[in-house]
Parts: C-alpha cells; structure tokens; sequence
C-alpha cells in the first residue's frame, strides 16, 4: 500500500513539476527559440545536394561548410526552389550565426512575403557591420525594399533594379548582380513594369552565359522570351536541365520553350525529367509534395 501510494503521489508532482517548466520556458512548445520569423518555414536540416548550380557570389564566414550551403542555396534561388532555398541558409546560418548574408538569402528566399523577408534582412541588418563593401550593397538593396511594404509597389521594384545597377556599377565583374538583375527585370514584367527591351536584357543574358555557359541564368533567358519569341531561348534550353539538374523545376522550364514551339516530344522528355528529380528528392529526404513549389506546377 504505501509503495502504490508513493507512485501516485509522484505521478501527481510530476505534471505540477512539468507545468512550472513550461511555464518558466519563455518559447512556446513547437516555436523557435531563434525568433518569431523562424516559427515558419523548413525545420528539417538541410543537407548539401548535388547539381544545385555553378554560382560565384563571395561571402564572409569563418566557416567553409556554411560557404557551400550559401552557393546552394543562391543556385536554388535562381531555380526557384524557395522552401530549399531558405533551408539552405538557415543552415549556414547554424554553422556560422554571425554572417550577415546568410539572412539576406533568406530575406531573398522569400521575396514574395514582406513580413518574413523584412524580418530576415533585419538580421542581415544587425550583422552588417561585419559584411565586406560589396556585401553590404547586397543587404542595403533588399533591406530598402522591405522597408515600407505600403510603398507603391512599382516603385519599390524600380528601385531594387536601381540597387542591383549600383552593384555592377561598383563590381562589374558580379556576375549574381546581372543574373538576379536579368530575373527582376522579367520578373517585373509580370507587375505592370513592361521589359523596355529584351534585346538589351539577352545581351546581358549572353554576357553570363558568355563566361559561365552552365550558369542557372539559362532559366531566366528563358524566361525572357517565354512571352515573345521561344525560339531565341533554344539554346538555353538544351542547357538549363544540366545546368543545375538536381533542381527539378531547371528540367522543367524548356518544357515551356519546347511547346510553344511545338516540340512536344522534347517538352514531354522535360517534364518526364522535372518530375523524376522531384520524387527522387522527395524520397531521399523525406519531404512531402506540398513543400515543393514545383510538383504542382
């Protein structure tokens, strides 16, 4: 009898005891201890993954692990694959808290969301102090957009543009400046803001690939003349699959080019693969179709 009374005096202290530690725990069950902003988004750690993009943009860190999950998750910017993307540098982030650009890819990660992406370059903000020159036009272009999201929105996006002229003016050899300005550009497009001339834009386009000829900015040449004339992306699309093929929306962009030019076997063959990549990720890491942008699409 009393060994029984004993258990169930325990079993009563014991939820008593686990109360008071919640209750003295100022982070909420199954919330970050890292901030608000990180409540959402990946949890899973990421992991480096073959084929995501040869990209050249330097970053500070004292750690060369994070370096790569930084180039990963640029390449995964420029394939659109966002939730990755944002799960990258939150990884580079673990491995190095303190390097500013790190929060700006995550801020980029989420371009299309204004409170998460100000809260993200906030801490690229708070960190800039000790970002290289070149790093810090980086954050002050984002950090301007995110500023006031109540700003007219044509303006906002005229004035990122202005903010990735003003790297290349400074560092015309950033070869990320003209890939994400060739992005916003058409991106801009779809906002009211006509593409003056995309004559101009694949000459820039022609530029980068000029140097890097696997370079991720073959998606975005095709993108270019997704709306006007699919033929002059022909080449872009033999080489947007292998320029990053562990990015499953990278096969399935010349599917766009392909049909539009009535070459449905290739833009079949394209999505076939596009399709193939994102089961293979899916099953290899655990990760669930409503987390990738392009399954459904």
């Amino acid at each position: 009898m009393k060994r029984l009374l004993c258990l169930l005096s325990t079993s009563l202290v014991l939820p008593l005891g686990a109360q008071e530690t919640t209750e003295k725990n100022e982070t909420p069950a199954g919330h970050s201890y890292h901030g608000e902003v990180f409540n959402e988004g990946p949890r899973q750690a990421a992991v480096l993954i073959p084929g995501t993009g040869e990209v050249h943009l330097e970053v500070t860190t004292k750690s060369e692990e994070a370096r790569k999950f930084f180039a990963q998750g640029v390449g995964q910017l420029h394939g659109y694959w966002f939730f990755e993307a944002e799960r990258s540098f939150r990884q580079a982030a673990k491995l190095d808290p303190e390097a500013a650009m790190f929060y700006w890819g995550m801020a980029m990660a989420n371009f299309k969301n204004d409170t998460r992406g100000k809260n993200f370059i906030d801490e690229a903000v708070e960190r800039k102090a000790q970002a290289s020159e070149r790093e810090k036009l980086w954050i002050d272009g984002l950090a301007a957009y995110f500023k006031d999201p109540k700003t007219d929105a044509k303006k906002r996006l005229r004035d990122y543009v202005r903010s990735l002229e003003k790297i290349l003016e400074k560092y015309p050899d950033e070869v990320e400046a003209e890939a994400f300005l060739l992005h916003q550009v058409f991106y801009n497009s779809g906002k009211d803001l006509p593409v003056s001339s995309h004559y101009a834009m694949n000459l820039l386009a022609e530029k980068i690939l000029a140097r890097y000829p696997r370079h991720p900015a073959n998606h975005f040449q095709i993108h270019l003349w997704d709306g006007t004339d699919p033929s002059k992306a022909l080449k872009a699309a033999a080489n947007c699959g292998p320029a990053a093929p562990g990015i499953a929306h990278m096969w399935h962009m010349p599917g766009h080019t392909y049909s539009k030019l009535q070459r449905y076997t290739d833009a079949v063959w394209q999505q076939e693969a596009s399709a193939r990549v994102d089961h293979a990720h899916m099953i290899r890491y655990h990760i669930v179709p409503d987390q990738i942008h392009n399954f459904a699409h």
